[in-house]
């Protein structure tokens, strides 16, 4: 061999195997103890070392030459065929699933067989001889080689058909490249050595092609995984961070230096409304920013590229769709030459900002009517306090306290008082401007702040406006509630100047309008603290009063108009208080309804009254009836009915001599549950009136459908009878409307000789009032009873 043919040897095959052993290298270093990697580098080294022992076949002897070939040179190919096998089994094991033993038996099947050949039959068995050509020396294949040869062209079919499948079911960007790698280099490939076997099959009897030509087509296999490698189809510490730019959840995009977008992760895809990345390439990130912000991103951009980098920038963009979106964005550069970049990460923190909106809000707004709640409203207070120093604006604090409302819930359930809390807010919006701020403090209670009012009448005025808005019923599954508002109102400057004090002094002129009857408004007066005192005086003591038997009853008569005689008395309450003297019942009644205590109080009025109806039923007045009055509370409570069974039964008194005394609110606002109790009551012998008909909100189909025997004419229409004509046709009209529906009318407060002809001359059944006696004790009482039996 001449020392130009030992040159050529050297550099045709030396020149493949280092480059082959430097790819080998390369792929381990990337991640050593990664499988994938593990079989790429030995596959590599194989083929390698094969090119080697094939290089000295050629410097041997030909005697050698088959031996070498026989035990290394074709060993080692299929032993690298098995291992590519092998790698391709385990790279695409997401999409193709290969049992761990059936992989590697398949793949080291023609290997197994190759070597039980040459130990069984011989190295002839498998090869015919050497033939040499110049100084190319290669073994001549027998049969049986043909085949195992044949098995290794399948695997590179099977390698090439693996990559294609998996490529096709690749779910992410990332993997689609990997397979695409593969696939190219195993294509390359067999183009590669399909061309080298054409040559030398088809020219070889004309012109001399050694074979090494076909094996060197692998180093095509190499050098495609080397050029394609910047793809990173084999696992790496930079493929990590590929693959968190693929999926990574935060939108990555890479801008240059006029913030044209060059490069867009799948999360900048989703972010921007888009399904391509090829959709971004040479638009600018600005073009999404929201246009009140663009010109100042872009100028501020421009300014910092490529020296400062953004730090949670806040920014607003509308993608493809027009979806608005907040965003936070974080810039690093990443080279800072005139042609550098910029890395982009944008995270889409929209819910976050959403999130802490309705956090804010619920934290400063009630949760069922949506108006602004108390820590709201104490802020704006003294915010409106501190900008009215300067000026002599007034400033209102009203606060309304609904009237009647524990009826619903009592009657209707929870969801229906929601319900009607709902329609009161609205009515109240309804009614105020921008000048004023209506809150709910919780409960049934509301509250309005009056900013920058020039005169108090303009306080007055709105008040006044706000109380109209009461005086219309809420309809609730098909019944009018009239709920009505007690309304306090403090001014600034004149009340307070803290908002503490402000809000304290309207719930005083609030206490003072419901004591006062309520479903009205009390301006706030320096008085009004004293009765507020009193109140808690009372309280104190009344709580105390039942236990005491500080409680006592007077009786004021009922006459039958026709003939004169004393036929009744309504039972009332006096609290003789150690402490504090004669109370008047207007003056607790109240206070007793608002703190509860009326259930036990009433309790022990309706017992007290039968105890003693009993004792004049002894005494021969059979045909004595005794009224007491019900209070709204005490009649809604479920045990009502039960309660006053026992008390008949423990007294022993008729029911029939019981006349049980109800207003009219308690049957309109509880219509459905009013007409059960009474039907009950009635069942039981009582006698039920109306008391004070004609002030509230009766109609003739509600008088109509409840068991009422009595018709109670408030004392107000009595008194106007001598005002004006027209109070004695009102009269007229409740006796006649009473009549025709077969009730006995009673007037309350008759303090006249003529109010009585009056009354006579139009059919009225029955009086009481001051002009034939005042409430009286029960000594006196009894006295007025012997007088008339005497009589």
């Amino acid at each position: 061999m001449s020392e130009y043919q030992s040159v050529l040897l050297l550099f045709l095959f030396m020149l493949p195997v280092i480059f082959m052993v430097d790819t080998s290298l390369v792929m381990i270093r990337r991640a050593p103890l990664h499988i994938e990697n593990r079989l790429a580098a030995i596959t590599t080294s194989l083929l390698a070392l094969m090119i080697f022992l094939r290089y000295i076949q050629q410097l041997l002897p030909a005697d050698q030459t088959l031996t070498i070939a026989a035990y290394g040179v074709y060993p080692l190919g299929i032993a690298s065929s098995s291992m590519s096998v092998l790698l391709h089994m385990t790279t695409t094991s997401k999409y193709l699933r290969f049992s761990r033993l059936s992989s590697i038996g398949a793949a080291f099947a023609p290997l197994i067989l190759y070597y039980l050949l040459l130990f069984i039959k011989g190295k002839h068995f498998l090869f015919t001889g050497v033939r040499t050509e110049a100084f190319w020396k290669q073994a001549l294949f027998a049969p049986a080689m043909h085949v195992v040869l044949g098995t290794i062209f399948l695997f590179s079919i099977f390698n090439l058909t693996v990559s294609l499948i998996a490529r096709a079911k690749a779910i992410n960007i990332v993997e689609s490249k990997r397979y695409t790698v593969l696939f190219k280099a195993n294509l390359f490939y067999q183009l590669a050595a399909l061309l080298a076997t054409l040559l030398f099959f088809g020219f070889s009897p004309q012109i001399y092609i050694p074979d090494t030509f076909i094996f060197l087509a692998i180093i095509i296999w190499c050098i495609s995984l080397r050029i394609f490698m910047r793809y990173d189809f084999l696992p790496s510490a930079e493929k990590k961070y590929e693959l968190l730019y693929h999926l990574s959840p935060a939108a990555i995009v890479m801008l240059d230096k006029k913030m044209i977008m060059k490069e867009a992760n799948p999360g900048a895809l989703r972010l921007l409304g888009v399904s391509k990345e090829e959709e971004l390439k040479g638009l600018s990130l600005s073009a999404f920013i929201n246009e009140s912000e663009r010109k100042g991103v872009e100028e501020d951009y421009a300014a910092s590229f490529p020296r400062e980098a953004w730090r949670n920038r806040e920014l607003t963009i509308r993608d493809r769709q027009g979806q608005k979106r907040t965003i936070l964005v974080d810039t690093e550069t990443m080279s800072e030459s005139e042609e550098g970049f910029v890395l982009v990460v944008i995270r889409d923190i929209t819910q976050q900002k959403e999130e802490a909106r309705l956090v804010h809000f619920l934290a400063h707004h009630d949760a069922l009517t949506k108006l602004p709640n108390r820590y709201h409203f104490n802020r704006e207070l003294e915010a409106s306090l501190d900008a009215v120093k300067s000026s002599k604006a007034l400033l209102g604090v009203m606060l309304i306290d609904l009237d009647r409302f524990k009826l619903i819930n009592d009657t209707l359930g929870h969801h229906y008082g929601d319900e009607a809390l709902n329609e009161i807010a609205k009515r109240l919006l309804n009614n105020i401007n921008d000048d004023h701020l209506l809150a709910r403090l919780g409960g049934d209670e509301f509250i309005i702040l009056i900013r920058d009012a020039n005169e108090y009448d303009e306080i007055v005025s709105f008040a006044e406006k706000i109380h109209q808005a009461f005086q219309h019923p809420i309809t609730l599954q098909g019944q009018d509630f009239y709920l009505g508002g007690s309304i306090g109102i403090s001014v600034h400057p004149f009340d307070d100047n803290s908002s503490a004090g402000l809000i304290k002094r309207a719930d005083i002129a609030m206490y003072n309008a419901k004591n006062s009857g309520g479903n009205q408004y009390r301006l706030y007066t320096s008085d009004m603290i004293v009765l507020v005192q009193r109140d808690v005086k009372l309280e104190k003591h009344l709580r105390k009063a039942l236990a005491r038997n500080e409680f006592v009853l007077h009786y004021q008569p009922q006459i039958d108009l026709l003939s004169g005689r004393l036929i009744g008395a309504e039972a009332l309450i006096r609290w003789q208080s150690t402490e504090l003297g004669m109370v008047h019942p207007g003056e607790f009644i109240t206070l007793a309804e608002q703190t509860g205590l009326i259930n036990e109080i009433g309790q022990w009025v309706i017992a007290e009254a039968c105890q003693q109806g009993r004792h004049w039923q002894e005494l021969g007045w059979d045909d004595f009836i005794l009224s007491v009055n019900v209070s709204s509370r005490q009649f809604m409570q479920p045990d009502f009915v039960d309660k006053v069974q026992e008390i008949l039964r423990s007294s022993s008194l008729e029911p029939a001599r019981l006349c049980l005394e109800i207003t009219e609110s308690m049957v309109v606002n509880n219509l459905n549950v009013a007409r059960k109790m009474l039907d009950e009551l009635v069942a039981l012998g009582i006698h039920i009136a109306i008391d004070d008909f004609g002030t509230g909100y009766s109609s003739l189909s509600v008088l109509r459908q409840l068991p009422i025997a009595i018709i109670k004419i408030d004392r107000s229409f009595i008194t106007d009878m001598d005002a004006y004509q027209g109070g004695i046709s009102i009269v007229k009209t409740i006796v006649s409307m009473g009549h025709d529906l077969q009730k006995q009318v009673v007037a309350e407060g008759v303090e006249t000789l003529d109010q009585l002809k009056q009354l006579k001359l139009l059919g009225c059944d029955k009086a009481q009032g001051y002009y034939y006696h005042k409430p009286l004790p029960l000594v006196e009482f009894n006295k007025l009873l012997i007088n008339k039996c005497g009589a």
